[in-house]
């Protein structure tokens, strides 16, 4: 059996890979629309990176991510929440780094789980999304919900299991997060 601490260390540094995916994915949908018709800057075109498979790299009919277009103030709070997902999911790592579950628990239940979706202001803004946008967000509140779970268990059980679980998790929540990404954008 693998002891608690070296199952914990490689929970961290998967924690630490998938942090560092997920900003680059909030960079892309953060960035402004150019006067073009593109989005911002695509960094894999620049540093030699093929744009998605069946897309050219150019021109917004074949632009990969669907134009989800909202007013100004609900595009802003959007990108706010947004940002505070990607903050809080930092947090919740370093306290998973600490052996803090507890805390990192409650704090992604409270603002990312579905406890948080009034603080989100979810049911105003989803009639502005397609219906799988809105499946995404959902399907991430629930793994968010589920991670918090998995992170009460682990600070009970702290076993080489229950962090897989943990890492099971947060593959979850990171996975809604990429299929949102890869498809969308905001203007």
């Amino acid at each position: 059996m693998k002891s608690f601490r070296s199952t914990s260390t490689a929970a961290v540094w998967f924690a630490v890979l998938l942090a560092g995916a997920i900003a680059g994915l909030a960079a892309r949908a953060q960035s402004p629309p150019m006067g073009d018709g593109q989005h911002g800057t695509d960094h894999r075109h620049m540093h030699g990176g093929a744009p998605p498979v069946g897309h050219a790299a150019s021109g917004q009919s074949d632009d990969p991510w669907q134009l989800v277009s909202l007013p100004d103030p609900m595009r802003e709070h959007m990108l706010s929440n947004m940002r505070d997902h990607l903050a809080t999911l930092d947090t919740v790592f370093g306290d998973i780094a600490d052996n803090k579950f507890d805390e990192a628990s409650k704090l992604l239940e409270e603002r990312l789980g579905m406890s948080s979706l009034l603080l989100h202001h979810a049911a105003e803004m989803a009639p502005y999304f397609p219906k799988p946008m809105q499946d995404a967000g959902t399907s991430m509140h629930h793994a968010a919900s589920r991670l918090s779970i998995a992170l009460q268990n682990a600070s009970v059980a702290q076993s080489f299991d229950s962090m897989r679980e943990v890492s099971v998790a947060i593959h979850d929540v990171t996975s809604s997060c990429v299929a949102c990404h890869a498809g969308y954008r905001i203007h």
